[in-house]
């Protein structure tokens, strides 16, 4: 019968080594969740704003339609003075700028009304614009 000869120095177990791997690659994993959770969170802003933006630009349109078929011989001589008043913006994140240009020609009158909302945040400066025509 044969004997198995056992060395008294080695332990059984996990060595330090493997334990310092085992929490790098947790580390790891952890750091990549914290990173798309992140990203997640950002992309979920920006497209809360982008449609906050989008928002506030189609009610400028509407008044400007609104301002036309209120006062149309005034609207077609001067839109920006007869249509000064735009609806209120309640987040003061936002800007709004809304330009009115007359591109009428021989097959009759026709107004372009562009409205552009801009805004800032982490990644820079954003906008949403819209844009329509207007004719009699």
């Amino acid at each position: 019968m044969r004997k198995k000869w056992q060395n008294k120095n080695t332990v059984s177990g996990q060595s330090i080594i493997e334990v310092v791997i085992a929490l790098a690659l947790m580390v790891l994993v952890v750091l990549g969740l914290v990173k798309v959770t992140v990203s997640s969170i950002n992309n979920s802003a920006f497209a809360r704003d982008q449609q906050t933006a989008t928002k506030y630009a189609q009610e400028s349109l509407e008044s400007a339609r609104k301002c036309k078929e209120k006062n149309e011989a005034a609207f077609w001589e001067n839109p920006d003075s007869l249509c000064p008043v735009l609806p209120e913006i309640s987040n003061p994140k936002f800007e709004r700028e809304i330009t009115y240009t007359d591109e009428s020609g021989p097959d009759g009158l026709k107004m372009h009304v562009e409205v552009t909302v801009s805004w800032s945040d982490s990644r820079g400066v954003h906008q949403s614009k819209l844009e329509t025509y207007l004719s009699k």
